[in-house]
């Protein structure tokens, strides 16, 4: 879905999760969406921004074309019944908060569709990703931006369609939560002060770096070789973070070819691999259901027989 908002004058349903939840995960901050929103409407003109999730970006336009349909299959057959879906061509926009949203898909469903708990039927959202991401529960920043296409639209359910890395396309249900979007109009609120009065997020304002002081003269006073231990610890650092990038490659292509095979509990000589995706209740900050998905993985080595 293309940007149809208009920075600096709407808060849009990308800007929504780094105003509530402060940052994203692409190192935007809200004080640097605020500084944004101000230099726009001063009539600034910014230079074009290095995206560091240009290349997302650009997979997310094409490949939801591909989802959107298969989606739109996979909700048919769960629910038995005709499912409509369509592409809005212009924003949601409610001027008197200043926010609109640009929605990927609007969907009508004919029967009931039964969802972690949650019964959905009607006209829907269907926010659709497909940046791999899956943990077993959905991002909390798309959770953000689902309530805020709610509040725009004025729809009171939505489910996010989400393809994983390994070609498995996942269902997570947003109903509409009264709590997280009073907390959202409150956060742009203050954002919308702040633009007005030319303000700044008291927590993220400049702060001066401490003094560093040189203890050069002070080594001989401890009783340990510190540039030695400052040694060890970069170069222990640097091996962890190594393995650990590692470790996280070599699980995945595990859990790749179990998924590939269709087996989750898996024996081969000297090894017993478990890779099982389990539901489990869990409190989180944004709720969305009684469980979530959590992948219990494991590898053993076992003595021949």
């Amino acid at each position: 879905m293309p940007k149809l908002t208009k920075t600096g004058y709407q808060i849009g349903s990308s800007d929504g999760p780094v105003i509530v939840l402060h940052k994203n995960k692409y190192g935007d901050t809200r004080q640097s969406k605020l500084d944004k929103f101000k230099k726009t409407r001063a009539g600034v003109e910014l230079l074009p921004e290095r995206m560091r999730n240009a290349s997302a970006l650009r997979r997310g336009k094409h490949m939801e074309y591909g989802v959107a349909p298969w989606a739109q299959e996979e909700l048919e057959i769960a629910t038995g019944g005709a499912v409509e879906m369509f592409e809005p061509t212009k924003a949601y926009v409610l001027d008197d908060i200043g926010i609109a949203s640009s929605i990927d898909r609007i969907i009508n469903l004919e029967k009931e569709l039964l969802l972690e708990g949650h019964r959905f039927i009607g006209e829907g959202i269907c926010e659709i990703k497909t940046d791999f991401y899956h943990q077993g529960k959905p991002h909390p920043e798309w959770l953000i931006q689902v309530q805020h296409q709610m509040i725009c639209s004025d729809i009171k359910w939505g489910i996010i369609a989400c393809m994983d890395q390994s070609g498995k396309l996942h269902f997570y249900p947003v109903p509409y939560n009264d709590q997280l979007v009073a907390a959202m109009l409150n956060a742009y609120d203050e954002f919308w002060h702040l633009v007005r009065t030319d303000g700044e997020y008291p927590d993220e304002a400049a702060k001066p770096e401490a003094e560093v002081i040189d203890i050069t003269e002070l080594l001989p006073k401890t009783n340990v070789d510190l540039e030695q231990l400052c040694t060890d610890y970069l170069k222990a650092s640097a091996e962890a973070n190594a393995w650990s990038k590692t470790k996280s490659e070599v699980k995945d292509a595990i859990v790749f070819a179990l998924d590939a095979l269709e087996v989750e509990h898996a024996k081969l000589p000297g090894f017993v691999i478990k890779s099982q995706t389990v539901n489990k209740p869990k409190k989180r900050m944004v709720e969305t259901g009684e469980f979530i998905e959590s992948l219990s993985f494991s590898v053993k080595e076992v003595s021949g027989e």
